[in-house]
């Protein structure tokens, strides 16, 4: 198990002005910034719950995300992601030839 130094304390300096440090200031700065993502990625499943984060569904996308919207339907990491697997999805449907008509 890796252990990740945590000691949270309150820093002001500039430009930032005050705010959160969550690992000593003598701390590697992978330690520094393992220890802020650790208590930042808690934060939010605290907040939105586990059903809000999910991998996207893009493929050969193996990106995580964590959904904050409103509605809680986020499927892609990114917009590049959601425009990329729309456009292919697209392309089939044009590939596959007009769909008969009911009626």
């Amino acid at each position: 198990m890796l252990a990740i130094p945590m000691h949270p304390h309150i820093a002001d300096h500039e430009p930032h002005g005050v705010h959160m440090h969550y690992a000593p200031p003598s701390a590697r700065l992978p330690d520094r910034f393992r220890a802020a993502t650790l208590v930042k990625l808690s934060e939010l499943v605290c907040q939105y719950g586990l059903g809000r984060t999910g991998v996207c569904a893009a493929e050969g996308c193996d990106r995580v995300y964590a959904d904050t919207s409103r509605a809680g339907r986020r499927r892609f990491c990114s917009e590049t992601c959601a425009n990329r697997t729309n456009v292919a999805a697209f392309r089939a449907r044009q590939q596959a030839g007009p769909r008969p008509q009911s009626g």
